[in-house]
């Protein structure tokens, strides 16, 4: 989360201040940016809300800083997908286009 301590600094936020809006110790703070520790998905989701980026910026994985509109369900879903090996990916997206097409089929 090195992109937390960026975007903390260009907002003029202090890490003590962002400890408290996100009920964490500032300690807490520190290891996230340091790697020792990673944050809960709810407290990733407070940050990205509280900086107006997006996830993916915080965790290092896009240089996008932009914020989407996914709420916390999808926020859940993407990285639970991430979590899943190729072969698990494909049948993921097979059952869900499939819940796609019986929807549109009732429809």
């Amino acid at each position: 989360m090195k992109n937390l301590k960026k975007i903390a600094k260009a907002k003029n936020k202090s890490l003590t201040s962002l400890a408290v809006e996100l009920g964490v110790s500032q300690e807490a703070i520190s290891q996230y940016i340091s790697g020792k520790i990673k944050p809960k998905l709810s407290i990733i989701i407070k940050m990205a809300k509280i900086f107006d980026v997006s996830v993916d910026y915080l965790l290092d994985l896009s240089d996008n800083v932009s914020n989407s509109n996914l709420n916390e369900d999808e926020f859940a879903l993407i990285e639970n997908y991430r979590k899943l090996d190729n072969e698990n990916k494909l049948k993921a997206e097979a059952y869900l286009q499939a819940m796609v097409d019986f929807a549109d089929e009732k429809k």
